[in-house]
């Protein structure tokens, strides 16, 4: 099948039309890295189809259901960024390409584009690059094996030392009201813990979230994922094995065995 590569009109700078080339060569496709047809949703697949039909308002609408959940994988949604951001700058939407772009970038410092994508975006994207890495950023890293579930760890990068503090956003339901813990800092790596909803428990939950890096004025400097689009974090409760109800219930169930097998053996008393 051909695939179909989205080139702007690079002879005139000011034009907003595009032209849709096919490529039987197997050049790359908007998406840099796209995942197997099986496993990329279907709001995404439907997304690129309509960016690729040149319908791009109807594609807008799709971008955006694809990025309202929020469980996505990061670097597909990174990915879906860029590309809506590509979009809005083809509609000449400067100021929505920009932020989403920011966003992409936020997720994914190395977002990729693909090497036949049209000078236009490669320039677009490098410039938001190094505006991205000039400023104070956070980025999102992996938890340690012995931390908590319900840790969030972000590294900071703060090249004009604006950041003076650095807040995990967090909330039970992905629209809010999203409520402030400070993470603690020690260099440039930060750490902070979702607490569990206070009316349950249970300390297993389900949570929305994203960290906020605050400057001097308490103005946002800095943000891992947004309020808009925010990450979602399941923790499950594992409690210690003596702690177990299943294994409290085995131990008892292999006693009263034992009991019954020492009263059936046990020399019974001679009769009067």
């Amino acid at each position: 099948m051909l695939t179909l590569s989205l080139l702007a009109l690079a002879a005139l700078p000011d034009a907003r039309m595009v032209v849709l080339l096919p490529d039987s060569v197997g050049s790359e496709t908007l998406a840099a890295n796209p995942a197997p047809a099986a496993e990329v949703p279907a709001s995404l697949v439907e997304a690129r189809k309509l960016a690729d039909q040149l319908r791009y308002e109807e594609a807008v609408v799709e971008y955006q259901r694809y990025l309202a959940v929020p469980e996505r994988p990061l670097p597909e949604r990174a990915q879906a960024l860029l590309e809506l951001g590509f979009i809005h700058l083809v509609l000449g939407d400067q100021a929505n390409a920009e932020a989403r772009a920011a966003q992409a970038l936020e997720l994914d410092a190395n977002v990729p584009v693909p090497r036949s994508a049209p000078k236009k975006q490669r320039d677009f994207l490098e410039a938001m690059r190094k505006q991205f890495l000039a400023r104070a950023r956070l980025q999102l890293e992996e938890r340690r094996p012995d931390d908590a579930p319900n840790v969030v760890r972000v590294t900071v990068a703060d090249p004009e030392k604006t950041v003076k503090r650095v807040l995990l956003r967090h909330a039970m339901t992905s629209t809010g009201p999203y409520y402030s813990s400070e993470m603690t800092c020690e260099g440039d790596a930060c750490t902070g813990a979702i607490p569990p909803p206070r009316d349950t428990a249970s300390a297993s939950f389900t949570a929305w979230y994203y960290v906020e890096a605050l400057d001097a004025a308490q103005g946002t400097a800095a943000r891992a994922a947004s309020p808009d689009a925010p990450l979602q974090l399941v923790v499950v409760e594992q409690k210690a094995w003596y702690q177990s109800p299943v294994v409290w219930g085995i131990t008892g169930a292999v006693l009263v065995g034992i009991a019954t097998v020492i009263y059936f053996l046990a020399p019974q008393p001679p009769a009067h």
